[in-house]
């Protein structure tokens, strides 16, 4: 099972897209950077926007299709390492 696979990349580009989706939703709709930054919140808000990736996860589990899940898997992987950076150096 490589990454080239079709199934991984549609649940790596949904694991990250999704996301990016929601988190740019809240910045444009609320127009809330600033604060959010202000606030150190922006890794908590990060963290609740990968939560729907869960949801894509165990219902890719349930369905027996292991490619997809491991995609969705590894771009939540993806969003903790920024998560972390951004904690760490932000």
């Amino acid at each position: 099972m490589g990454f080239l696979n079709s199934q991984v990349r549609k649940g790596f580009l949904i694991g990250l897209g999704i996301p990016a989706a929601i988190l740019g939703f809240v910045f444009l709709r609320f127009d809330a950077i600033e604060k959010v930054v202000s606030l150190n919140m922006l890794t908590g808000l990060i963290a609740l926007a990968v939560l729907p990736n869960a949801l894509f996860f165990f219902l890719a589990l349930r369905k027996k299709n292991e490619a997809f899940a491991y995609g969705v898997l590894s771009s939540c992987i993806l969003w903790a390492l920024l998560t972390f950076g951004v904690k760490l150096f932000g």
